[in-house]
């Protein structure tokens, strides 16, 4: 009950609950039986119905707590929950009625509170929920029927009306609207959608008329996908919950022995009974968790999803950070700016041919080649047998011819990311790109700096030039070129210096995001694999929230620490003044309620810390 009601997956309006009108009822049955103190039953000899009362309080507010011990005990769980029953029950045996009323309904009023200043810290979270719609429109057969979001299946039509919230992963097959991806990316400014463009379920169509065929829906969309995983992240434990788990194992018995030695010395029931009501460490056992999905709403509502706290723990602790460079620290957009040919190929065949290959890749700069062939309205042919090779390129067949594309570092010296074009083995041109590095690349890099990380640098594929030249624009002194996905395994496995924080797209980098500490994805493009790979999604793609994770991460670890600090020390001064005899049993469970919603509300806030610091993202 008291360390065991917290339960941080419990999505309810705490005081409409059940929990909370026994509670009400049994603290209600206390000044009742004053009222009645003088009344005696003649039937009943030495019990009054004042006591009578009194004990049925005691069932309704201390029972389920005694309950709860018995089955920790059974389960040879040591809990809380054991001291305050053995209080509880010592009050009962010694007559002491009122005292066992009030610390039970004190006891599990604090409980109850307890968990409503959690629930806060679970807002965030449980907005995420709400956003996904329970019905939407379905057009079949030319008709429109309302029908529940989990009847609907891959490949249905839906129709999205102003205002409505978009009910499953899609793409537009109708009209044009502005959609708030809020939900989604924390984005404010809504992004104008057309046919042909991705929706995400969770977000909202503001003001025109859209068709949406689905994609993706139920627990497979996106939404669905961050639900299931914030929700796993609330059940996981940092290092910090895990100690104050270990040390709750034995402050039990210690407490117990305390209580015992309190008696045999002071030979005062109510001095051991005390010592055993502020003795129980519920504020502990909330600090660590309460903190941690309070941490995890927050980046919730800046768009980052985070898997576990242990994350954001590791970010707290890191002392380096490791970029990788195209769609990352650049815009991932890169352009074509040169095509160079052989004499016995047209430029246009050459794009074509190329295009070919790379309409099969999601790579930036597979994605600049079609565009180009797009660009000039290119009729692209169909490539057969592709496939990729680690850190060089791709190859396979376009009309019946072996071709293959791979980086190269001709005209690096000129800035460029260029592929070598080879048709049945011959090089038959080259294909110059130029990326530009993100807006807020710069002053993410200023930020990160200027919280104390000193070990940041770029491992990329790219070639030299390209990948220095990225570097000096944004005030990165270290760079790695020319990385094969394995050659970027062995750079963070050779880290040596502390925990190491890898950012990459989440699909090229998939073995660089698992091997470091923590992995950051770029969620925009390619989310599905960067929610599988990494441990931390920036949803909005948005660099400059690095400064607010880290920001964040240490402020989460920082209050948490600040909150075993009260614990201990509130825990130790009430353990001796119920030894000394200044704290009855009654003044006990107030102390300890009340430290322990300070720690919880402390716990709780960690927003409001952040939201104080400049690295707070604006749009």
């Amino acid at each position: 009950m008291i360390g065991r009601h917290g339960k941080l997956n419990i999505y309810k309006e705490l005081f409409s609950s059940d929990d909370f009108m026994k509670t009400a009822v049994g603290g209600a049955l206390i000044p009742i039986a004053f009222l009645l103190k003088s009344i005696q039953i003649q039937s009943i000899p030495y019990i009054s119905v004042m006591d009578m009362l009194l004990i049925l309080s005691v069932i309704i507010n201390g029972a389920p707590i005694i309950i709860e011990a018995v089955k920790g005990i059974s389960e040879k769980q040591m809990n809380v929950d054991e001291l305050v029953s053995i209080a509880i029950i010592a009050c009962l045996l010694n007559g002491n009625f009122l005292e066992a009323a009030i610390v039970s309904a004190i006891m599990v009023t604090g409980a109850l509170i307890e968990e409503a200043v959690s629930d806060s810290a679970r807002h965030a979270i449980e907005s995420l929920i709400e956003t996904t719609p329970d019905t939407a429109i379905l057009k079949k057969n030319g008709r429109e029927k309302e029908v529940k979001v989990s009847q609907i299946i891959k490949g249905d039509i839906i129709v999205v009306k102003p205002g409505g919230i978009i009910p499953v992963d899609g793409a537009v097959l109708e009209g044009i609207s502005a959609v708030d991806e809020s939900a989604v990316t924390g984005e404010p400014i809504p992004k104008q959608k057309k046919v042909g463009d991705d929706v995400w379920a969770g977000t909202v169509n503001t003001d025109g008329f859209m068709r949406v065929r689905a994609e993706k829906v139920g627990d497979d969309s996106t939404m669905g996908k961050i639900i299931s995983m914030v929700t796993a992240a609330e059940q996981s434990q940092i290092e910090s919950a895990k100690i104050v788990d270990r040390y709750a194992a034995w402050f039990t018995p210690v407490i117990l022995t305390v209580a015992i030695l309190t008696f045999v010395f002071t030979r005062d029931v109510e001095r051991a009974i005390t010592v055993l009501i502020v003795g129980c460490p519920c504020s502990f056992l909330l600090a660590g968790p309460v903190a941690t999905v309070s941490a995890i709403g927050q980046a919730a509502k800046e768009g980052i999803l985070v898997k576990g706290g242990i994350y954001l723990e590791n970010i707290a602790k890191a002392s380096g950070i490791f970029f990788d460079k195209t769609g990352t620290l650049t815009n991932g957009s890169p352009e074509v700016k040169k095509i160079i040919q052989s004499l016995d190929i047209d430029e246009n065949l050459l794009i074509q041919t190329v295009a070919a290959m790379e309409k099969k890749m999601n790579h930036p700069l597979a994605r600049a080649v079609v565009q180009k062939a797009k660009d000039l309205s290119l009729m692209i042919p169909e490539a057969h047998d592709v496939i990729n090779i680690p850190g060089r390129g791709i190859k396979g067949a376009v009309d019946g011819r072996l071709i293959e594309v791979t980086t190269t570092q001709e005209f690096s010296d000129q800035g460029y990311t260029t592929v070598e074009v080879k048709i049945d083995q011959e090089i038959k041109g080259y294909i110059c790109m130029q990326d530009q590095a993100r807006g807020s690349a710069a002053k993410t890099i200023e930020d990160l700096k200027k919280l104390g990380l000193k070990d940041i640098a770029v491992i990329s594929g790219d070639q030299d030039a390209p990948v220095k030249n990225i570097c000096d624009q944004i005030g990165i002194e270290k760079s790695y070129a020319r990385q094969t996905p394995g050659d970027k395994l062995d750079r963070i496995s050779e880290y040596d210096k502390g925990l190491l924080v890898y950012v990459g797209d989440g699909i090229n980098d998939a073995p660089a995001l698992k091997a470091s500490d923590t992995g950051i994805a770029m969620g925009l493009n390619g989310s599905d694999a960067a929610l599988e790979t990494a441990d931390i999604v920036l949803m909005n793609d948005r660099l400059d929230k690095l400064g607010f994770l880290f920001s964040l991460s240490r402020t989460m670890c920082r209050v948490i620490q600040i909150s075993i600090a009260i614990s201990f020390l509130i825990n130790l001064f009430s353990v001796i003044a119920g030894f000394m005899g200044w704290l009855t049993p009654i003044l006990g469970a107030v102390t300890h309620n009340i430290g322990s919603i300070l720690v919880v509300g402390l716990s709780a806030s960690i927003g409001l810390f952040v939201k104080k610091n400049n690295f707070v993202s604006k749009p």
